[in-house]
């Protein structure tokens, strides 16, 4: 996909209060899910942002379009910010050439998660897909 090895990917377990984090560059998919109130948004997502802007300045955009899940069922207002960081991110790959699709994976009853992503879909210029989904 890019210049990096196949085996440069991000994986973060999760936590009750941290999200999984799976992302492989080889693959072209990012996925974050699961639950995201940690005590310490910058401690944790400090790392995740600068592990993906060190892998966003080193690749070179391909044809092969890159995947962003987002599967949440909780997150706090600092991960809120963190998430919109990261959207931005992935936008300035989309406008480098870099064929983006992110996907908003929520439970179909789950209105805050529906608006949540609206909001999200409307900041960024990236495609961008609301996925309700049965429990």
């Amino acid at each position: 996909m890019s210049d990096l090895t196949t085996s440069e990917r991000l994986i973060i377990e999760p936590t009750f209060t941290t999200p999984e984090i799976r992302f492989d560059p080889a693959a072209g998919r990012f996925f974050i899910g699961g639950n995201s109130y940690p005590e310490n948004s910058l401690k944790f997502y400090g790392p995740v942002l600068q592990w993906l802007q060190a892998w966003a300045s080193k690749h070179t955009p391909t044809s092969e379009t890159l995947t962003v899940e987002v599967r949440l069922e909780y997150f706090n207002t600092s991960t809120a910010k963190v998430l919109l960081d990261l959207f931005r991110l992935f936008e300035s790959l989309y406008e480098r050439g870099q064929p983006i699709q992110i996907r908003w994976i929520y439970v179909a009853e789950d209105t805050e998660m529906e608006d949540a992503g609206i909001d999200y879909q409307a900041a960024v210029k990236v495609p961008f897909e609301l996925v309700p989904v049965d429990e």
